[in-house]
């Protein structure tokens, strides 16, 4: 067993589009088991696709001490941290772990969930299909980290749909359980936000709406994933979301 130990503490999209690179990790060493360090609401979702044997907060004792000193006694064959600053990296092998790789989180060209492949020198693995549609319900996710990224018109596609649609509010449950019924609906449609990231990435038919943000770096990834794309929000019309959703079912 390869006990590796992964350090990546970001925002929930940022993980997402972290996953391919674990998954692939895990493609050509199917012996690696992961421990994660970060934000564990966040890092909850990698159980889905890949081993892990423990999820601990970076904010907590004794892993914050590694932003200062070393840690005795890790037990880690191997470590990745994807952190632009150097200190935690060199304090883990300061700690013993015999083999620690750092990596800039962020690409400075190219998709983001390529250059996070690309610091590991993998291929990118089979995108996740784990869709399983079981309810008629259109998820909308009207929020996002930003109000800059939020379209102004999910009321009027909430009107239009009826029904059919279930609107997601912020804090609605967990990630995990968002997770789980994200797989059953029908589609999502959502901002640039962590959710819509994680309903492209299990396959969930998802309509992402852009518009500052440019997708050709952070666009979500997915079997089944659609961005609509222009640089003022508003110019996106609920005619041309409900056209490309009735494309989508």
């Amino acid at each position: 067993m390869n006990r590796t130990l992964i350090v990546r503490a970001c925002a929930v999209g940022d993980f997402v589009l972290n996953l391919a690179a674990l998954e692939a990790l895990h493609r050509v060493n199917d012996s690696v088991r992961f421990t994660l360090v970060g934000y564990p609401p966040t890092l909850e979702l990698a159980r889905d696709f890949v081993p892990v044997d423990a999820i601990y907060s970076i904010e907590t004792d004794p892993w914050w001490r590694l932003f200062y000193e070393s840690i005795p006694d890790l037990s880690f064959e191997s470590s990745i941290v994807w952190m632009k600053d150097p200190v935690v990296a060199e304090n883990l092998r300061r700690s013993g772990v015999p083999i620690v790789f750092r990596a800039d989180p962020f690409p400075h060209y190219d998709h983001a969930a390529t250059h996070l492949l690309r610091t590991l020198g993998l291929p990118e693995p089979p995108l996740p299909d784990l869709w399983k549609q079981e309810i008629a319900e259109i998820i909308i996710h009207p929020s996002s980290g930003s109000a800059a990224k939020n379209w102004p018109y999910f009321d009027e596609l909430t009107a239009r749909l009826g029904e059919s649609c279930r609107v997601l509010s912020k804090g609605d449950r967990t990630l995990t359980e968002v997770s789980q019924r994200l797989r059953y609906c029908r589609a999502y449609i959502g901002n640039d936000s962590g959710i819509t990231h994680l309903a492209a990435y299990l396959g969930v038919p998802t309509i992402a709406l852009f518009g500052p943000t440019n997708p050709r770096t952070w666009g979500p990834i997915g079997r089944r994933a659609r961005i609509i794309w222009k640089t003022k929000l508003e110019d996106i019309s609920v005619d041309e979301v409900l056209q490309t959703l009735k494309w989508m079912i």
